[in-house]
């Protein structure tokens, strides 16, 4: 065994023949083992920390976690079972306990095969062969580019026993890849979250120059989700993928996302079939979208609780595109269900939240939820689900406070999952009574909302810029939606006339 130094630190290893615990940490530190040679720390462990690196060449180091509490460390022994130094640099983890493995740390060969614990890692590489056996590997988050990286370009680097039914990376996985791809072959990302939520992605490399990608799923609602581009009817609520390359060479693939039962997609082949490869990309300005253009039939997959639906083009990996999602031109596809709009606006005494939602099939519930910091929400009111392909919705709240009031959505399924609607804030005076205009700017619908006392009280005036009169209307109900797609582009005003002569107006773009 060759220990050395490295920077300033000493390596702290000298009481190896001892019989009580010996425990040894260091910094920077270069552990080299050479043919028929063994780590032996009798009863003891080792951690490190910051800048380390393990290079195995002719040995097998299998790691054993011997400590409960922090700081983490491992047992090497010598224990039968435990170290097989015929082996070829192949370094294990395995055993019913929680192992930790920080500081920047090079593998030859790394199995994961633990029975119960879950393995933690920091920006580690595995230069030949990743084998995911059994338990899950975690790498850090919000510490930069930390990630597993399997450096070997083969196709064939990562491997599993299980088929990754029992071992994915739950974080940042890096793959370095130099193989033309096209369906069989491709590079698999074993990524998901949990130790339920499998999400993995296939690339398809465009050409042979050497290239690095880094996947990692998140199963949370996608950034500026409402932003789509059409034919895009929606994107996922409920998860999506943020995939960089590295910028030194030419990292196009094709890209294969997955989904599975929360992702709850249609169970209806037809409508299935409208599933794309959404990402978010800077047309300009940023917007969800399928580059590529729109080609249906892109999916795989004989129902509804697993698949892939492959991309209509070669994808870039820059940072501010990096996220990828489901997409879906049909309002049957569920991903799960599609808020159209939500709002809350003063209304005489009280505060009134309206929303209408699509594809509620599987909704079980909505929560409303009222915050007066913004950061502290409790239950205003909960109003089941009618679960229909549409339906509109209203809640009040008879007693809001005197100036700022916020309010959300929460959204449950039947499986009990949930997620939140965007945050509205209504300032309100006793008394007061608004009037909100959405989308503004417009493109094919206006929705006008009016507060209680207006219906059937006001008439609505639409004129152009140049003060030409386009529409006019007596409202008989507190929402008037407005087909807008006529209009030229431009902007136009909106009069408000009560009937007592009051005047009030507003004005909207057209797109």
């Amino acid at each position: 065994m060759l220990l050395k130094k490295t920077g300033l630190v000493f390596l702290l290893l000298f009481a190896f023949k001892s019989y009580g615990q010996q425990v040894a940490r260091a910094t920077d530190v270069q552990i080299v083992t050479t043919a028929g040679t063994k780590t032996v720390i009798t009863g003891g462990g080792i951690t490190f920390l910051g800048t380390s690196k393990w290079t195995a060449i002719d040995d097998s180091i299998y790691l054993y976690k011997n400590t409960a509490a922090s700081p983490e460390g491992w047992l090497d022994s010598t224990t039968t079972g435990v170290m097989d130094v015929t082996s070829t640099g192949n370094v294990f983890f395995q055993g019913t306990n929680r192992q930790s493995f920080y500081g920047k740390t090079r593998f030859y060969d790394l199995t994961i095969r633990n029975t119960i614990g879950d393995t933690l890692l920091s920006s580690c590489e595995v230069r030949n062969n990743l084998h995911l056996d059994t338990g899950f590997v975690f790498t850090r988050s919000g510490y930069g580019n930390d990630s597993l990286w399997v450096s070997n370009p083969a196709i064939t680097a990562i491997v599993s026993t299980s088929n990754n039914t029992r071992s994915w990376v739950n974080g940042r996985l890096s793959r370095t890849g130099n193989v033309i791809g096209s369906l069989p072959t491709f590079y698999l990302f074993p990524v998901g979250k949990t130790d339920s939520l499998y999400a993995p992605v296939k690339l398809e490399k465009a050409n042979a120059n050497l290239a690095t990608w880094t996947v990692e799923y998140f199963p949370d609602t996608p950034f500026n989700y409402t932003n789509v581009f059409l034919p895009i009817d929606h994107i996922s609520r409920v998860e999506y993928w943020e995939m960089t390359g590295n910028t030194l060479s030419d990292n196009n693939a094709m890209v294969n996302l997955s989904w599975r039962g929360y992702s709850r997609v249609s169970s209806n082949a037809a409508v299935r079939d409208s599933l794309v490869v959404a990402q978010y990309i800077n047309r300009p300005p940023f917007v969800w979208d399928v580059p590529g253009g729109w080609l249906p039939g892109r999916v795989t997959g004989a129902d509804s609780l697993s698949g892939y639906v492959r991309s209509n083009a070669f994808n870039s990996f820059a940072y501010p595109e990096r996220r990828f999602t489901l997409g879906t031109n049909s309002k049957y596809n569920g991903l799960p269900v599609k808020l159209i709009y939500f709002t809350a606006i003063a209304d005489g005494n009280r505060v009134r939240v309206n929303w209408e939602a699509a594809n509620e099939q599987d909704t079980r519930l909505y929560e409303v939820e009222k915050s007066v910091n913004a950061r502290d929400f409790t239950q205003l009111t909960n109003v089941a689900s009618r679960q229909m392909v549409q339906s509109a919705y209203v809640a009040y709240d008879p007693t809001p406070v005197n100036g700022w009031n916020y309010y959300r959505l929460k959204v449950i399924d039947k499986s009990g999952s949930f997620f939140y609607s965007p945050i509205r804030q209504v300032k309100f005076d006793k008394g007061m009574e608004e009037l909100r205009i959405f989308p503004n700017p417009a493109t094919t619908v206006l929705n006008i909302l009016l507060p209680t006392s207006y219906v059937n009280q006001v008439s609505l005036q639409v004129y152009g810029i140049d003060g030409k009169l386009i529409l006019s209307l007596k409202p008989s109900a507190s929402l008037v939606v407005m087909n807008v797609t006529p209009l030229a582009a431009g902007t136009y005003v909106i009069q408000v006339t009560r009937n007592n002569g009051n005047k009030e107006s507003y004005q909207f773009v057209k797109q």
